[in-house]
Order: structure tokens, then C-alpha cells, then sequence
């Protein structure tokens, strides 16, 4: 009877964690027991930053140094983990066990890589109030105006523009907008 595949985090170097899936996956075809991983996850989401006034995505790893696999021979994957480079082994309990992750864990990974709605923003440079910006994106396009207030939870700014010689306020995303 075959055992039942249950899910299991693996610890990794931080940024090595695609070389380390891909080297197990070529360990795995070489001995000839490729069947032994069902599938492999490392949860991503699309970030984006603001630099120079443009726009740019990048893919940024949600939890760094780890990576999930499906399996039924730990055992056997924890050999081979030994010898890839970058790779620490299985995460184990306090006591030394290897334990499967729990279903809600397995079911909240499993829901962030498919919903790849993951996107954030980076808000490590943010508009400060009273800052020239321009509209870059939207109805707006090409208006200047002045941050009146900053929003990091909704990630929306209200900025004040000039509309047929009127002060508006607009409520625009922080990527439709560039310092001035």
C-alpha cells in the first residue's frame, strides 16, 4: 500500500531556493526516483517599487529561505537534501521529528500561489503631504499638483491638481502618480 504524500518545508540559504528545488529535481532524475516529489511550491508575490518615476515589478519570495514540497519518502528526500548546496534539510520539531505541515497551512500556501493576485507595493519611499507631484497614469495624466494626504492601508493618495483654474482633489493609486 502506498503512503499517503503529505507536505513539508524545507530550509534553504535566502535566494537559493529555486537552485536548491532545481538541483533536487536533478538529484532526484539521476538516481532514477524522480517520483519520490509530487510537487513543489515556493510562494511568490509581485512587488512593485517606484524608482526614478518609473514603475517596476519584481517577483519577491513571501517566505525566504524556505521552500514546500509533497512527498511520501522524507526519508529518502533527506539524503539528498544533505548534499545539495544551499539546503539545510527538512524543518523538524523541537524534538528532532520531521513533521508534516497541518492541512489549514497546507491550504493557506496552496491559496497564495494560485491566487497570483499577490501584488503590494513598496511603501518604503512614500509621498510626504504637501510634495510636487505629477499624474502619470489615468484621466489626470500630465496634472501637477500637491500631496494633501497619504493612505498606506488602501495604498491610495489624495492629491490636490489644478482643474480649469480650481483646486481638486483627486484620489489616485501611488503608482499613478511620480515626484514632480
Amino acid at each position: 500500500m502506498a503512503e499517503s504524500k503529505n507536505w513539508y518545508a524545507v530550509r534553504t540559504l535566502n535566494n537559493k531556493e529555486k537552485s536548491v528545488i532545481e538541483k533536487l529535481k536533478l538529484e532526484l532524475l539521476r538516481s532514477d526516483v524522480e517520483s519520490l516529489l509530487s510537487r513543489h511550491i515556493i510562494p511568490t508575490e509581485k512587488v512593485f517599487t517606484i524608482r526614478n518615476g518609473k514603475r517596476i515589478a519584481r517577483e519577491k519570495t513571501v517566505y525566504p529561505g524556505y521552500l514546500f514540497i509533497e512527498t511520501s519518502a522524507v526519508g529518502e528526500i533527506s539524503n539528498f537534501l544533505k548534499t545539495i548546496n544551499g539546503a539545510s534539510g527538512f524543518v523538524r520539531s523541537r524534538t528532532g521529528d520531521i513533521n508534516p505541515l497541518k492541512e489549514f497551512e497546507v491550504k493557506k500556501l496552496l491559496n497564495e500561489q494560485e491566487s497570483n493576485d499577490n501584488i503590494s507595493i513598496d511603501t518604503s519611499n512614500l509621498f510626504s503631504i504637501g510634495e510636487s507631484i505629477k499624474v502619470i497614469d489615468g484621466p489626470f495624466t500630465s496634472f501637477k499638483g500637491k500631496v494633501s494626504q497619504v493612505d498606506k492601508d488602501r495604498n491610495k493618495i489624495k492629491v490636490e491638481v489644478l482643474v480649469f483654474s480650481r483646486p481638486t482633489l483627486l484620489e489616485l493609486d501611488f503608482l499613478q502618480i511620480e515626484r514632480d
